[in-house]
């Protein structure tokens, strides 16, 4: 009697997904903010508006590429 192939292992769920994700940009979320919270705090009062405006947003823009950049790895992972 032949061996039986391994069942394929079921597709991940929408949420597992999202948890893989999540799993792997975490450290580095957490570092960027950390970051922007301690230049926040460290700023001079004068320079509270202006530059420091230009580091948050560009903070925030590395941050959405890094989320599309896990998101798409993901999508060729699963080979969709």
């Amino acid at each position: 009697m032949p061996a039986r192939p391994p069942a394929p292992n079921p597709p991940e769920t929408r949420q597992q997904r999202i948890d893989a994700i999540l799993k792997e940009l975490l450290p580095q979320v957490e570092q960027t903010v950390r970051q922007l919270v301690e230049r926040a705090v460290d700023v001079p009062e004068a320079e509270e508006f202006g530059a420091i405006d230009h580091e948050f947003r560009d903070a925030g823009q590395q941050l959405v590429n890094e989320v599309r950049q896990a998101s798409l790895a993901s999508r060729k992972k699963r080979g969709t």
